[in-house]
């Protein structure tokens, strides 16, 4: 398989770890070089914390949640090759797109409809090809349902942790908050999902407040004014809730959920 994703839960039995230096320290680092060790998407449990392995389409601060910025790769359009089933690479019809380098969708999806049914397959290679001309993936399971020329509907899209970006747009959902600071866009680093951590709160995050939605910017509004009343900067998305203090007081110390 060209591409897979894996969640490594640091700590279990077998697992060797230094007693020497920080166990957790490459959590912290960034690098314009992927890490030969992890793919985008790869999922790190600490125990009480998780981390996605992440890339950059903008600088980044940590304590504000950044947001996934893919829009879609190709739109829905009907395939124009058959696919039988237990087959497990396919072809996406031409459309608009714009060139593809080898593999460069590893680790997105594809959402294949048939019939009123939906299946969803993780993309572990794609052909090289020009803009807009049909392209060969290949899935990480066969197919169960045939694709059938001109009735199948196929979208696809790219790996969603691959361009996560500071935008200040109430429209992106949230993936969750950078570990360290990200000085540039094209930059791996880690987004941590879950788990115990500061994020900057509006003044409303107090005692008997303390659930949370994302705010455009990346910071905590209460769950009021994401589900009722402000729909121009606050997002419904629910972040998590203040664990330990508040915006007045400590903290707070967050818990991602």
């Amino acid at each position: 398989m060209k591409f897979t994703n894996r969640k490594i839960i640091l700590g279990a039995p077998g697992l060797v770890q230094s007693t020497s230096r920080g166990m957790h320290d490459f959590i912290y680092r960034v690098s314009t070089v992927k890490d030969a060790q992890f793919n985008v998407g790869d999922v790190v449990d600490l125990g009480d914390r998780e981390f996605t392995y992440s890339k950059s389409a903008s600088a980044l601060n940590t304590g504000l949640g950044c947001s996934f910025s893919s829009t879609g790769y190709v739109a829905y359009t009907a395939a124009a090759v058959a696919a039988a089933v237990g087959d497990t690479e396919i072809t996406v019809p031409a459309a608009t797109h714009g060139a593809l380098t080898e593999d460069y969708l590893a680790g997105g999806y594809v959402l294949l409809m048939t019939s009123g049914l939906v299946e969803t397959r993780k993309i572990v290679g794609n052909q090289a090809v020009a803009a807009n001309v049909a392209f060969k993936i290949q899935l990480d399971a066969g197919l169960s349902v045939a694709i059938t020329a001109g009735t199948t509907g196929v979208e696809v899209y790219e790996n969603p942790y691959a361009a996560l970006t500071a935008s200040g747009s109430v429209a992106l959902a949230k993936a969750g908050v950078p570990a360290t600071t990200v000085a540039a866009t094209a930059t791996y680093f880690w987004c941590q999902t879950k788990g115990f951590i500061f994020v900057s709160p509006q003044a409303g995050i107090t005692a008997g407040q303390n659930g949370a939605c994302w705010r455009h910017d990346g910071s905590l509004d209460t769950l009021d004014n994401g589900i009722e009343d402000d729909k121009t900067y606050v997002s419904s998305q629910i972040a998590g809730f203040a664990a330990i203090g508040s915006a007045d007081g400590n903290g707070p110390l967050f818990k991602l959920t």
